[in-house]
């Protein structure tokens, strides 16, 4: 088995392809990890091992001269873990070590995401709600959804319906790189921990 991963074809994260069966396009989050099956006609052809996709067979048409947009290699990295306090609309995520943070981030106090610990799933498709934040981060658009059911996620923007959200946006691209690329299991790049006071986060 030949594993690879989605390339950044959009420059917003996206990668649109044509799965087996269906018409219209569908877009595949940066750093999806598929299983090369074969080049022919111009197209290369894949089947996904994880996400929201799992399990379907598609094709994306080759670059322009020839190349793919299915890059060899596995980028993943250990599970992402996001600490996130409600009453100081504070957010941290651990990188090598070490916890960046606090980054400004607020939930909506009349539906507040749980406490507890919950997974972040790997990017299920792009969100028009983070269209209008593109011009202070180009990945805006790319929401990473809590837990495995349900509508509340983890993104950037001004607005929280109950999800966790960013609201320093520049910091986004650097958040959205360090997710991105983690992987917890074939569903989620890692954990985020809702804390209901300062004092309970360690």
């Amino acid at each position: 088995m030949s594993i690879r991963h989605v390339s950044d074809a959009d420059n917003e994260g996206w990668l649109l392809v044509k799965f087996s069966g269906s018409n219209a396009p569908d877009a595949l989050p940066q750093n999806l990890r598929v299983e090369y099956i074969k080049t022919e006609g111009g197209r290369d052809y894949f089947k996904v091992i994880e996400g929201v996709h799992a399990g379907r067979e598609g094709s994306v048409k080759q670059k322009e001269g020839g190349g793919s947009y299915l890059i060899e290699g596995d980028p993943k990295q250990p599970t992402a873990q996001v600490h996130f306090v409600i009453p100081s609309k504070k957010l941290w995520y651990q990188n090598n070590g070490e916890w960046v943070g606090p980054i400004d981030t607020m939930t909506d106090p009349n539906n507040m995401v749980p406490v507890g610990v919950h997974d972040i799933e790997i990017p299920d498709a792009p969100h028009k709600g983070g269209e209008s934040y593109e011009d202070r981060s180009r990945f805006a658009s790319t929401w990473f959804r809590i837990g495995h059911s349900g509508d509340r996620y983890l993104h950037t923007g001004s607005v929280s319906a109950g999800c966790v959200t960013m609201t320093d946006i520049p910091k986004w691209t650097d958040l959205y790189n360090y997710l991105i690329k983690r992987r917890k299991d074939d569903k989620s790049v890692g954990e985020i921990h809702v804390f209901a006071t300062e004092a309970e986060r360690p």
